[in-house]
């Protein structure tokens, strides 16, 4: 449903508000193919392009038939109900010709810990029918032009070390010049296949910890595995491109009120510093976001300013995700 917002109405000549997902994004879900990154959005998933997908009858038509039915109402200041608010949302002279440029895969829901704030392990019934296979699908998207090789590149998951196609899709994405490749992954399986990526410069992989010790770890993973962690972490930060950079970050969920405090958040810096990561990344918990975005307590942007100041002291990329990246100010 598309509703007539005031704040929407586009102000200048070949204007409207949309985002980089609603114009050039393409996303794999488990059932269903949507043009929504979520990006912390709750209702983002329902911009559904084709559901009950399965690998099977993939309609590329269907993909810009859609998209132009949303920028059709958008130009009018009419947004989509699920889109309202977003924060992704700008006003822009988009480029309307029809191409992906983002692609998000993130279809299969096969994890090796059992993190207490994933979805998919909160809700196993919604999972039964992942993991469809998406090779000829990217190759063909590639083929016909229509998927970029300039285009972000990101797995979501899931794990990637237990998708069956990972190796033989990432192998084709470095085989086929794309060059902007982003991977989450838990970190306790390491995946010989991304060190390619990672000497080339092609590839960054995201490890989430969210924690810097084994107690806090196994609280919140449900499994025994920080110090494995830590060390494919370290290994992943010897592939080096030729500039002797590393794409390796190693992200922490700020999950209120297991790891919000400073002397754990230290902790975890302090390993990423002896691992030799070039990036520390934020984010918080989604379901606790949810509920208190509109009173977001100061300790929380006290931690966030703690990271970023000791990033800088030592050195490292200072870099926020998703839901707290939405957040007005730190």
């Amino acid at each position: 449903m598309f509703v007539l917002n005031p704040n929407y109405i586009p102000k200048k000549e070949g204007f409207y508000y949309s985002c980089e997902w609603i114009e050039h994004g393409l996303v794999f879900f488990p059932s269903k193919i949507s043009m929504c990154c979520f990006m912390g959005v709750k209702e983002g998933i329902q911009t559904i392009i084709q559901d009950n997908f399965y690998g099977d009858n993939f309609k590329v038509d269907r993909i810009f038939e859609v998209r132009n039915k949303f920028r059709a109402f958008h130009k009018k200041g009419k947004i989509h109900i699920n889109c309202m608010n977003c924060p992704s949302l700008k006003s822009d002279a988009w480029d309307e010709r029809n191409y992906i440029n983002s692609l998000y895969i993130s279809h299969w829901s096969n994890c090796n810990s059992k993190c207490i704030y994933c979805y998919s392990a909160q809700h196993p019934e919604e999972f039964k029918n992942d993991n469809y296979h998406l090779i000829d699908i990217i190759k063909n998207l590639t083929k016909n032009g229509i998927l970029r090789r300039s285009s972000k590149i990101m797995f979501g998951g899931g794990e990637p070390a237990l998708l069956d196609e990972f190796e033989e899709i990432i192998n084709f994405l470095l085989d086929n010049g794309f060059q902007n490749i982003r991977v989450h992954s838990s970190g306790i399986k390491y995946i010989p296949c991304i060190e390619k990526g990672l000497r080339e410069g092609k590839i960054h992989i995201t490890i989430s910890v969210d924690s810097g010790c084994s107690e806090t770890y196994k609280k919140i993973k449900n499994i025994d595995c920080y110090d494995v962690v830590r060390a494919n972490i370290k290994r992943y930060a010897q592939c080096k491109t030729f500039s002797g950079f590393a794409n390796v970050s190693a992200k922490y969920i700020i999950i209120p009120p297991l790891n919000d405090n400073i002397e754990e958040l230290e902790k975890w810096l302090i390993a990423n510093k002896e691992d030799n990561l070039s990036y520390t990344i934020l984010d918080i918990e989604e379901n606790w976001f949810n509920l208190n975005k509109n009173n977001i307590p100061q300790h929380i942007y006290d931690l966030l300013s703690y990271v970023k100041n000791r990033s800088r002291e030592l050195k490292t990329n200072f870099e926020l995700y998703e839901r707290i990246n939405n957040l007005k100010s730190i």
